[in-house]
């Protein structure tokens, strides 16, 4: 019989998310179906269902195991992830989508290196603050330096096909270095060598243009009095209206026809439309921000520099790229190519969240064991 150990409430966040997910990709996968697979609507469900419950079977697997190990295994994890990076970055046009090529193909399925790479920096930030003895620390900047060397590395191979991705890796590498104690002076002299990288890039990238049009409309909705969305804002605004407080209910979407990629980057359109603005966009966002409440009792919890820091930048990963998808959804932040967690279909996106929370149950199911472990305190009257 399968032990659910660790903090109960992440795992029933977990399990509310996934079931979301499964009602939305088979409504928003329709068009798909007629597309490229002769109307067979069942096939996208059946294959994201299979990807769910083998993500539910790596999370389950990995909160059994110890954390620690994943300290051992950060550097090989973060090699690893250059490699593929640099091997993405030049390997062509085979996989390319939108002009931007951010995919292997590894035993005949889709990877993006770039989730790898986020999941290995966390942890190897992590641990560079956790090995030693004594431990290193933040102020010390020579392993400051060495981290931000890293990253910059990292979002300088992602950038040039995935901006979005290079800056959210970028701001919470500078967010886990903040809050493990960072000097304010080193996070902004790192935001300004950011900010330089991003320019230079933007002068030579090949998907220059589409940034530029992008940051253009975004500014013109801002400023312009006479705006006209962008397709893409266009049909998620409608289906926002469309769907109002209650919804127009499941597998009703019409948008779903016309969002490009209604199942990944606008997966959250698709749940206001058919679901409303309270048991769709309120339910979703809540869920989201339990789980980042959740992470901070958690890395309270523990005793373990190594822990306390991998559940702040892994949850903290996770909540940002949700914020971030649900921002674009509704016209706060211009169009990025980030999917919305545990919800969006993609199986390397779907296997990396779930190593993530796996590591962080196992986190709070080795808090809890040493909770047992310690004596009562004694009661002074």
């Amino acid at each position: 019989m399968l032990k659910f150990k660790g903090d109960l409430s992440t795992w029933f966040i977990v399990f509310f998310l996934s079931l979301i997910s499964l009602l939305a990709v088979y409504s928003s996968t329709s068009t798909l179906a007629f597309k490229y697979q002769g109307g067979d609507t069942e096939y996208y469900f059946l294959k994201h269902t299979l990807l769910i419950i083998m993500s539910l079977g790596v999370m389950y697997i990995v909160h059994w195991l110890d954390f620690k190990i994943w300290a051992r295994i950060s550097p090989l994890l973060l090699i690893a992830s250059f490699i593929l990076l640099l091997y993405t970055l030049f390997q062509g046009q085979e996989y390319e989508i939108n002009k931007a090529s951010r995919w292997i193909n590894v035993l005949g399925q889709s990877f993006q290196p770039s989730d790898l790479a986020k999941f290995s920096l966390i942890l190897y930030i992590a641990r560079s603050f956790a090995v030693g003895n004594p431990p290193s620390t933040p102020k010390n900047l020579k392993t400051y330096a060495t981290n931000v060397a890293i990253t910059l590395g990292i979002c300088t191979l992602i950038a040039p096909t995935n901006l979005s991705t290079a800056i959210l890796i970028f701001g919470c590498s500078l967010a886990l270095l903040f809050f493990a104690g960072a000097p304010l002076r080193y996070i902004l002299v790192t935001i300004l060598i950011g900010i330089l990288v991003v320019t230079l890039l933007g002068i030579n990238a090949q998907r220059r243009t589409t940034w530029k049009s992008r940051y253009e409309d975004y500014i013109a909705r801002l400023f312009d009095p006479n705006y006209q969305p962008n397709y893409q804002t266009q049909h998620a605004n409608i289906a926002i209206v469309n769907g109002g407080l209650l919804g127009k209910g499941a597998g009703k979407s019409l948008q779903k026809n016309f969002l490009p990629h209604p199942y990944s980057d606008f997966v959250y359109a698709i749940i206001i439309e058919e679901y409303g603005f309270l048991f769709g966009a309120c339910t979703v966002l809540f869920l989201y921000i339990l789980l980042f409440f959740r992470c901070l009792i958690i890395l309270k919890m523990s005793n373990s520099i190594f822990g306390s820091l991998c559940c702040l930048g892994l949850t903290f990963m996770i909540v940002a790229q949700a914020m971030v998808n649900m921002g674009v959804t509704v016209g706060l932040l211009p169009v990025t190519g980030l999917t919305l967690p545990m919800i969006s279909m993609g199986g390397t996106s779907l296997l990396f969240t779930s190593l993530s929370l796996g590591i962080i149950l196992s986190i709070s199911r080795k808090a809890l064991e040493e909770k047992k472990l310690l004596p009562p305190k004694e009661v002074v009257a």
